[in-house]
């Protein structure tokens, strides 16, 4: 019986020694499944279950691109191959030639990720792109907030900061701005407000909108006028295509205003009105060929025909950032202008608290 122990373990001991380890497009699986599962246990807040995923995702990424690093390095290294030069096509090309699959199968894999355009055709460059892609700013991101949940806000904070440090290997760039958003978020849970601006406006760096200075002036001073029209010319001549910027500009607004920066708090309010509404007006117009916009009322009018562009609306706070730009306009002195908006809002507004409110700040009005 001894033996036969013996033998047994011997011999699953030699399987184990000789067992092949796992591709680096096996590995590439691990990952993906590790982060998969990691999310699906983050939703199901099993938080300790999708820290383990997450990390055993990161740690499979590394294994792969080291192995891929590896693969390349060695077939990069054969004199035919070196003499293709820096350029990603002469070298598949030689690759092909020289039935080199794995190789072929790791540079087609990131070429398909970012294009030969991203990468100027320079093996150099895709190679400083792996590099990268050790890192994985989607499971660190998780981790980031499986901690900010927990409490743990430096964990959280750090974390954040690596997944944002390595945005650039990304698969969905524009995640990039859901972690300042939670960046911002971890300063404002802090009571850090300065710090909480910065991230904020961190997220603006390429903001479109709000780098035209003649597109804000001229916002400003439609309202500024104060005449009768004013509000129908805000609405008829300015858009803003800058949609994930909105919970910033509207985050700004209220921070602004609170610190008693009235000034920036006016801009901030008609960047968040003014992008809600572009949004919601291409949308419009791409179910309804027919529709153009004549007046708000008209505008508010065929919103409420759809029901998943109101719940959006009400999701991404329009309602009260209509109310908001409104209040302020009046604080301002710009009643004319924050009047002919509200009337509007008590009459057309779909979501009843925000209908209230207006209700309330015309009363305040004197109306």
């Amino acid at each position: 019986m001894k033996k036969l122990i013996v033998f047994t373990f011997s011999f699953l001991f030699s399987i184990s020694l000789f067992a092949a380890a796992p591709t680096a497009a096996e590995l590439a699986a691990l990952s993906l499944d590790a982060y998969r599962n990691a999310l699906y246990s983050f939703d199901s807040m099993d938080y300790g279950k999708a820290l383990k995923y997450s990390e055993d995702a990161i740690l499979y990424r590394r294994q792969q691109v080291e192995k891929e690093k590896q693969i390349l390095k060695d077939s990069l290294s054969a004199k035919r191959v070196r003499e293709a030069g820096d350029s990603i096509i002469a070298v598949l090309d030689v690759l092909k030639d020289r039935k080199e699959k794995e190789s072929l199968r790791i540079i087609n894999t990131y070429l398909k990720k970012k294009s030969i355009d991203y990468f100027d055709n320079s093996v150099v460059k895709l190679r400083e792109y792996m590099n990268s892609m050790i890192h994985y700013p989607e499971a660190h991101k998780l981790i980031g907030d499986i901690y900010r949940l927990e409490g743990e806000y430096k964990f959280a904070e750090d974390y954040y900061l690596l997944a944002l440090t390595n945005s650039n290997v990304l698969d969905v760039p524009d995640e990039k701005y859901e972690i300042l958003y939670m960046l911002a978020e971890i300063s404002r849970l802090q009571n850090d407000y300065p710090k909480m601006e910065v991230r904020l406006l961190n997220i603006l760096v390429d903001d479109k909108a709000y780098k035209d200075k003649a597109l804000n002036q001229s916002m400003l001073h439609t309202i500024q006028s104060n005449k009768i029209d004013s509000m129908e010319k805000f609405f008829t001549l300015y858009r803003a295509d800058s949609f994930y910027s909105m919970d910033a500009y509207t985050k700004l607004a209220d921070y602004y205003y609170s610190e008693g920066y009235t000034d920036k708090s006016v801009q901030f309010a008609a960047l968040a009105v003014i992008c809600g509404f572009s949004k919601i007006s291409d949308t419009i117009e791409g179910r309804n060929s027919n529709y153009e916009y004549t007046n708000l009322a008209g505008f508010f009018d065929e919103l409420i025909l759809y029901d998943d562009i109101e719940k959006w609306a009400e999701k991404n706070l329009l309602w009260k950032n209509f109310n908001f730009l409104a209040k302020i306009a009046y604080e301002e002195g710009y009643d004319v202008f924050a009047r002919s908006l509200l009337t509007v809002l008590v009459r057309w507004t779909p979501e009843k608290y925000w209908q209230k409110e207006a209700v309330l700040l015309l009363e305040k009005m004197g109306l």
